[in-house]
């Protein structure tokens, strides 16, 4: 037994089909783009002119705070703090430490000191770690791993250099 399918006439080619799905995106985009438009110009956000110099100033940290301000007299409290961490990140304090950086160095101590216990002879984990506990303000835990480093390799210029620094600094 054999299946006869019935002929179907093709009054559209292919390439009609696709000339029209184009035309409707393009009628769709612009449908969407006139809406916008139309909205902006009878309905203004109360913060269009904030939105407006940030776009004219993205790295300019009073800009994002002027926005929170104003999104947090709005009640948006959830993008205001966004706003304010995008502040916090454009204009750090000095000595002031956020808490995605100490937890970063955190993350990095632990690493390292985990390389030194698996590989106690490795010497760039012993600076890597004077790095970080240099960073952090902790100079005696710097000097003792650049004191360890200097120990596996004593003729490094960098490490006599840096274990030098610190014992200065300490003195």
């Amino acid at each position: 037994m054999r299946l006869h399918f019935p002929h179907i006439s093709r009054i559209f080619s292919a390439r009609t089909f696709s000339w029209l799905g184009n035309l409707c995106l393009w009628v769709l985009l612009l449908a969407l783009v006139s809406l916008n438009v139309f909205l902006w110009l009878t309905k203004p956000l109360a913060y269009s002119d904030k939105l407006i110099d940030i776009f004219t100033h993205p790295f300019y940290a009073p800009t994002h705070e002027n926005l929170a301000q104003t999104l947090r007299n709005a009640g948006a409290r959830t993008l205001a703090d966004r706003e304010l961490a995008i502040v916090a990140e454009l204009s750090p304090v000095l000595g002031a430490d956020t808490t995605a950086k100490a937890q970063r160095r955190e993350a990095e101590m632990i690493y390292w000191q985990n390389i030194v216990s698996s590989r106690p002879d490795y010497r760039d984990a012993y600076i890597q770690l004077a790095a970080l506990s240099y960073e952090q303000g902790n100079l005696t835990q710097a000097h003792a791993y650049l004191t360890q480093a200097q120990i596996l390799d004593p003729n490094n210029p960098t490490v006599n250099r840096l274990t030098a620094f610190t014992s200065k600094l300490l003195e």
